[in-house]
């Protein structure tokens, strides 16, 4: 089933409301969209080594810069949400499946790290001035457990995980306008982490995202 196709019971009372936009606008339910960026096993590899003094670093993935470029279609806009209401609020739900470690650096057994912010950017491709950006200070503290070694450093799985940022209205709205309008698009998502141990120091840390979804309400 489509993520946004209504209850026909619902669609068929709305037209009797076309004249009252605010009360259809508080009829329409949250809408959950899942993985509406691709974001899904998306990788954000390190922008800056870890540091020391409780050591911090940053991590980013961006659609426009992989080779090859990895971007994707406008969303299709459900035709049928009538008298053009529109969500004006919505938050990002997301989850990071593992990490690694990499670099000159001694892995331990296990670590503990924060997810002291979380950004995500969306923009009409050949547009990124005009992107919508969604970011927030989710402060998770997350204990990554060694699991093996890989090709690209040492493997960690992740204690509980999942974390939420909102939008503003303006923001939601122009994220919807540029998902469902422009052609291709591009996403960018970057973290900052920090970590109490200063032996990680020099270390990249890598993490891939797991399920993503985006839930829109405050329709009108």
């Amino acid at each position: 089933m489509h993520p946004f196709r209504p209850i026909h019971l619902l669609w068929t009372v709305l037209p009797l409301l076309a004249g009252c936009g605010s009360v259809v606008g508080t009829l329409v339910p949250s809408q959950t969209i899942a993985n509406p960026a691709n974001l899904n096993g998306a990788r954000l590899t390190p922008s800056s080594v870890l540091k020391v003094q409780s050591v911090t670093g940053s991590a980013q993935y961006d659609t426009s810069r992989s080779t090859p470029p990895a971007s994707f279609p406008d969303l299709q806009f459900p035709s049928d949400v009538p008298f053009n209401v529109r969500p004006h609020a919505a938050k990002l739900t997301a989850s990071m499946t593992g990490a690694t470690l990499s670099g000159p650096c001694v892995a331990p057994a296990s670590f503990t790290f924060s997810l002291d912010s979380f950004r995500v950017s969306v923009w009409d491709s050949g547009n990124q001035a005009g992107q919508a950006t969604l970011s927030g200070t989710p402060k998770l503290t997350v204990t990554a457990t060694r699991s093996g070694t890989t090709l690209g450093g040492t493997a960690y799985t992740l204690s509980d995980h999942s974390f939420t940022i909102s939008a503003d209205q303006a923001t939601t709205e122009r994220a919807i306008t540029v998902l469902t309008s422009g052609g291709q698009n591009d996403v960018s998502a970057s973290a900052d982490v920090s970590a109490p141990d200063d032996a990680l120091a020099g270390c990249g840390l890598t993490f891939t995202l797991g399920n993503t979804s985006v839930t829109l309400s405050n329709f009108h």
